[in-house]
C-alpha cells in the first residue's frame, strides 16, 4: 500500500478500535436522534425531558473519577466493554419503560456507560499506539470514522421509524434495533481488541523518559497534581466553548433566519461532513506546522468566524461560515484533547481522564444554562460572541500555561523516516 508521508502506519490495535468505532458512530447516531422524539410521543413533557437530560450530565460528573480509579485494577477495556453494554440496557430499557421513573433509571445506565466508553477510550487507544504522533494520528481518525457513521446512523434514524415502529409505541423498534447494535459493537470489542498486557512491546519501543533520583515520591505526586489541574482547567474552558454552539446548532439555523425543516438538514449534514474533514486534516498540521503554529492559526481562524457569525450577516454568509467553522472547530477540539492526553505518561492517564470529564462537564453544563437563559430571550446571536470570548481566554491560557511547561517540543509529534515506526499498515 502506498503511504502517505503525512500518516503513519497504524498499529493492529489501533486498526481493530478504528474498525468498531464505526458501530459506535452508527448507534449513537440512531439513539439521540429519536431519544427525545420518542420520550414526547411516550407523554414527556419538554420539561420532565430537560430534567432526565440534566441529571444524565450530573451522573457522568460525578461517576468519572471512581471510573478513572477503577480502570487501574480491571483493566480500561473491561470498562470500555461493560459500558457498551450498560449503553444497550439502558437504550432497551428506555424502548420497554412506561413512567416516567423507569425513564429516568433509564437515563443513569446509559449516563453509567457513556462514563464507561469515554473515561476509557482514548486511553486505550493511546495504549495501542506505538508514539505520540500516531496518538495524535488515531485520535483524529477515531473522531473522523465516529463522525461519519453518527451521520449515517443519523440518517438511519430518521427513516427506520417509518419501516419498522407502527404499534404507536413511539421509537420502540427503532431503539431496540439501536440496543441491538450496541450488543453487537460490546461483541465485538471484547473479541476483537487485543488485552493491555499484550501491547507492552508498543509501550517499550516509546523513548524511555529520564527520572530525576533527587525527586522525592512526594514532589512527583504533587508536580502531577499541579498538571492534572492545569489541564483539567483547560477542560472546563473547552467544554464551555463548546456548549455555547453545539448543543443549540439546530436551533440557531432554524430560527435565526426561519429556515425550513429540510435546510435546516442539509446544513446540518454539511456540517458533519465539515467535522469528518477536519478530524483528518488535523494530524496532517500538527506535522506540518508544529503544536505552536497550528495552534494558534486554528484558534484565530475560531475566533473570528465566531466574531464574524455574530454579526447581522445574510443567511447565506452564514451558513457557509457556520459549516466551515464546524470544521475548524472539530480541528481544534481533537488536537487539544489528543495533545493534551499525550502530555501524561499511561499510568497517569486514568486519573487524568476522570478530572477531564469532571471539569469538562461542569463547564459544558454551566454555560449551557447560560445560553439556553439567552435563547429564552430569543436572542441568536449573543452565544456567538461568547464563543470567540471563551476561545480567547482558552488560547491565552493553552499558550501561556499549558505550551510553554509541558508543549514545547514538536519533536515527539512529527516523523521523519529514520524515526518512522515499523508498524503494519
Amino acid at each position: 500500500m502506498i503511504q502517505s508521508s503525512h500518516f503513519l502506519p497504524l498499529s493492529p490495535g489501533v486498526k481493530r478500535f478504528l474498525a468498531t468505532e464505526s458501530m459506535y458512530g452508527l448507534s449513537i447516531g440512531m439513539f439521540t436522534l429519536i431519544l427525545n422524539l420518542h420520550l414526547l410521543d411516550m407523554g414527556v413533557s419538554e420539561k420532565q425531558i430537560g430534567l432526565i437530560t440534566s441529571m444524565g450530565i450530573l451522573v457522568m460528573g460525578i461517576f468519572a473519577i471512581p471510573v478513572s480509579i477503577l480502570a487501574k485494577k480491571t483493566g480500561r477495556k473491561k470498562l470500555l466493554v461493560s459500558g457498551v453494554g450498560c449503553l444497550a440496557l439502558g437504550c432497551s430499557m428506555f424502548a420497554l419503560a412506561k413512567s416516567f421513573i423507569l425513564f429516568f433509571v433509564a437515563q443513569w445506565i446509559v449516563s453509567i456507560g457513556l462514563t464507561l466508553v469515554e473515561t476509557t477510550e482514548t486511553q486505550l487507544l493511546f495504549y495501542y499506539s506505538g508514539s505520540k504522533r500516531e496518538e495524535t494520528q488515531a485520535y483524529s481518525f477515531m473522531f473522523a470514522v465516529f463522525t461519519a457513521f453518527t451521520g449515517v446512523g443519523t440518517l438511519l434514524g430518521g427513516f427506520l421509524p417509518h419501516w419498522i415502529d407502527l404499534s404507536g409505541r413511539g421509537y420502540q423498534n427503532t431503539l431496540l434495533v439501536t440496543s441491538g447494535i450496541f450488543v453487537l459493537l460490546a461483541c465485538a470489542r471484547g473479541w476483537l481488541l487485543p488485552a493491555e498486557k499484550q501491547d507492552a512491546p508498543l509501550q517499550e519501543a516509546r523513548p524511555m523518559e529520564k527520572k530525576d533520583p533527587l525527586l522525592t515520591k512526594s514532589r512527583l505526586t504533587q508536580s502531577l497534581k499541579q498538571k492534572v489541574l492545569l489541564f483539567s482547567l483547560f477542560a472546563f474552558l473547552t467544554g464551555g466553548a463548546i456548549a455555547c454552539l453545539q448543543p443549540y446548532l439546530n436551533l440557531f439555523v432554524k430560527l435565526r433566519f426561519g429556515f425550513s425543516s429540510e435546510s435546516v438538514s442539509i446544513i446540518l449534514a454539511l456540517n458533519g461532513l465539515a467535522l469528518f474533514i477536519g478530524s483528518i486534516m488535523s494530524p496532517i498540521l500538527i506535522n506540518r506546522w508544529g503544536i505552536k503554529r497550528t495552534f494558534f492559526s486554528i484558534y484565530l481562524v475560531n475566533i473570528i468566524f465566531c466574531f464574524i457569525l455574530y454579526l447581522n450577516i445574510p443567511a447565506v454568509l452564514f451558513s457557509t461560515l457556520l459549516v466551515v467553522r464546524g470544521g475548524m472547530f472539530t480541528m481544534l477540539t481533537n488536537l487539544a484533547d489528543s495533545l493534551s492526553m499525550s502530555s501524561f505518561k499511561d499510568e497517569e492517564r486514568d486519573l487524568y481522564a476522570g478530572m477531564r470529564a469532571v471539569f469538562r462537564s461542569v463547564g459544558s453544563a454551566l454555560v449551557a444554562f447560560i445560553i439556553g437563559g439567552i435563547l429564552a430571550t430569543n436572542n441568536y446571536t449573543l452565544p456567538f460572541l461568547l464563543a470567540g470570548l471563551m476561545l480567547l481566554i482558552g488560547y491565552i491560557y493553552f499558550a501561556y500555561v499549558l505550551r510553554a511547561k509541558y508543549l514545547e517540543s514538536d519533536q515527539e509529534y512529527q516523523i521523519n523516516g529514520q524515526n518512522e515506526l515499523p508498524n503494519e499498515c
